[in-house]
């Protein structure tokens, strides 16, 4: 019976020690990146990418950049993984490579594409909002990554501006700028609601001075003849309604 439970007690220590060195499924993952060599992970990483494989593709790319942080595969490899980590919706990851790349590299070739791929990242994590939420109240909303993107795109079409992305660029400007004067103008709308008239004719004449030919403007002007009028300032009101008639003719005056 003792030699039976010694067996026994020695045939479960052999079990637990067999379990305990079986490599684990992520640890064999890691062994295999570790014996690559650079063009074998660069290789792969491409074919995640075609794949859409990006979480794959990612791991790749990010052991290029820790292994081999120098030479024409690196700087490849950061391109694609910029790409990957915007695909991924990993929009902080993505610019932090990108400053990275930018202060390691700021002449490269591929700078255009890097301030191009920031701004975007920075629209994109904004853009989805301001489509869905236009409706609610955005008197304390922040528009710093609209803002952003806006900069970036600035810096690319003024510095490469025969670079292929700047054409994209500009047109993202525009509607940066639509947007960001759409949001003035509701914040604009919500002191008229709440009878701060003062405070809704000062973002109102903002929107006029700083986002000129925007879609905006007209009702800007509208807000301020309205402002003006009800805070007993005719002049004023009437200053901004010949602006108004001068500018958009065809406005509907019906409600002024």
């Amino acid at each position: 019976m003792k030699k039976i439970v010694l067996v026994s007690l020695a045939t479960l220590l052999l079990a637990v020690a067999g379990c305990s060195s079986t490599p684990k499924k992520n640890d064999l993952e890691e062994t295999k990146l570790e014996v690559m060599t650079a063009q074998q992970l660069f290789d792969n990483a491409k074919g995640a990418l075609r794949a859409g494989n990006y979480t794959r593709a990612i791991q790749m790319l990010e052991e290029i950049d820790t292994r081999y942080p120098f030479g024409s595969i690196s700087e490849q490899a950061k391109m694609d993984l910029l790409y990957a980590y915007f695909k991924k919706a990993d929009y902080e990851a993505g610019q932090a490579l990108a400053d990275r790349f930018l202060r390691q590299h700021p002449q490269h070739e591929n700078a255009d594409y890097v301030y191009y791929m920031k701004g975007v990242m920075h629209y994109e994590s904004e853009v989805g909002f301001f489509k869905d939420t236009f409706q609610a109240d955005l008197a304390t909303r922040d528009t710093t990554n609209l803002e952003a993107a806006f900069d970036n795109f600035k810096a690319l079409v003024e510095v490469y501006p025969e670079s292929k992305y700047s054409p994209d660029a500009r047109k993202r400007m525009i509607q940066i700028r639509n947007l960001l004067a759409e949001n003035q103008l509701h914040i604009a709308q919500y002191y008229m609601e709440r009878d701060t008239y003062i405070a809704a004719a000062n973002r109102a004449k903002y929107i006029v001075e700083n986002f000129p030919q925007t879609p905006a403007v007209p009702h800007a002007l509208d807000m301020l003849i309205k402002a003006y009028n009800l805070l007993e300032l005719p002049e004023l009101a009437q200053q901004y309604r010949k602006v108004l008639l001068l500018n958009y003719p065809d406005y509907n005056f019906a409600d002024l």
